[in-house]
């Protein structure tokens, strides 16, 4: 079967500007420097990636917000470039910053003008959206100016607009960005189960870290407009896991430790081990392939050599990391160095 979002080899090109008629030009930008995606039905595909690494980009040329320099775009087949108003027609989109509502118009005048747009009667938008509605806690601000709301509630109509017309692909922009912990579980939640229910094929770019580990299905993190998978669980060799410690112990110190482990009796399980200093804090990454023998006797150890454990992590991957490598890899392409 097809993939519902299919990106091969897309580029976006920003071509340089100039200030004045006799100034130089600036040089062109490369956003996005051939990608390639491919999303099936009803996944949810997560984006990660630092400020400008090309993750809004890519989300606003797969919703024809802006045209590819090169390469091809499908959505549900349908051509980006010679059969936009298909893709469209099939596809919702939600921004982090949502500007398209009418601010002297109410929430309900707002819904009835964006789907009457698509046709859509009242009667099948009260149906659809009352019970939206209700759970996110609009029902008494539907019927003020859309102006009075907070950007929480501005943020779940945008969501409710989103779900009343029930497209087959949702593009997602930071949707829980500036919202208190409380809107975002409850957007979190609201995507999770109306995209399921639905069988929506969603592409989410977030840095919200959060957001992708709860609803994603397959990750990729974005660098200097190139897109590079991050492995989930299921990639894994299931031989070997990986364990997370986290330590308040400089380096050498944790380093001379493990040496003491390494030289100690011959019937441990083997491990092999990658130490980083992170904020004042070391990171040990301890991968073995038998973690239930391995880790109460390693934890004991090192707690027994005296270094001080603060946090044991044995999640396959972790999100925050893979941020933080595609980050310090932008900044060394950027000062010509390698990373």
């Amino acid at each position: 079967m097809d993939p519902v979002i299919d990106v091969r080899n897309l580029v976006k090109r920003f071509r340089g500007t100039r200030r004045t008629a006799f100034a130089p030009a600036t040089p062109d930008s490369l956003a996005l420097d051939h990608v390639d995606l491919a999303i099936p039905e009803g996944q949810i595909y997560g984006l990660i990636g630092a400020n400008g690494a090309g993750k809004t980009t890519l989300l606003k040329v797969i919703s024809t917000l802006l045209l590819p320099t090169s390469g091809e775009v499908r959505v549900l087949g349908h051509d980006l470039r010679t059969e936009e108003a298909a893709v469209r027609s099939c596809l919702g989109l939600v921004t982090n910053s949502e500007r398209s509502f009418y601010y002297r118009l109410t929430g309900w005048q707002n819904l009835r003008y964006f789907t009457g747009l698509y046709g859509m009667d009242r009667t099948t938008l009260e149906r659809r959206a009352r019970p939206l509605v209700d759970r996110l806690g609009l029902s008494r601000a539907m019927d003020r100016d859309y102006r009075t709301y907070s950007t929480g509630m501005q943020r779940k109509l945008a969501f409710i607009r989103a779900f009343v017309l029930e497209t087959p692909v949702l593009l997602l922009d930071e949707p829980t960005s500036s919202l208190d912990p409380l809107s975002s579980e409850e957007i979190r939640s609201l995507i999770a189960e109306e995209c399921q229910a639905r069988d929506q094929t969603v592409l989410l770019s977030a840095n919200n870290l959060l957001d992708v580990e709860r609803l994603a299905g397959r990750v990729g993190k974005m660098s200097q407009g190139r897109l590079t998978p991050v492995e989930s669980a299921s990639d894994l060799d299931e031989s070997l896991r990986v364990a997370r410690i986290w330590l308040r112990d400089p380096r050498s110190r944790v380093e001379a430790t493990l040496r003491t482990w390494a030289g100690g009796s011959p019937g441990r399980p083997p491990v092999r081990w990658e130490v980083q200093e992170r904020n004042q804090r070391t990171l040990l990454r301890v991968a073995t392939e038998e973690p239930e023998r391995m880790l109460p006797e390693f934890l004991q150890f090192l707690l027994g050599s005296g270094l001080a454990v603060e946090s044991v992590d044995l999640r396959s991957v972790d999100l925050e990391e893979e941020f933080l490598l595609a980050a310090r890899e932008a900044e060394a392409e950027a000062s010509g160095a390698s990373p």
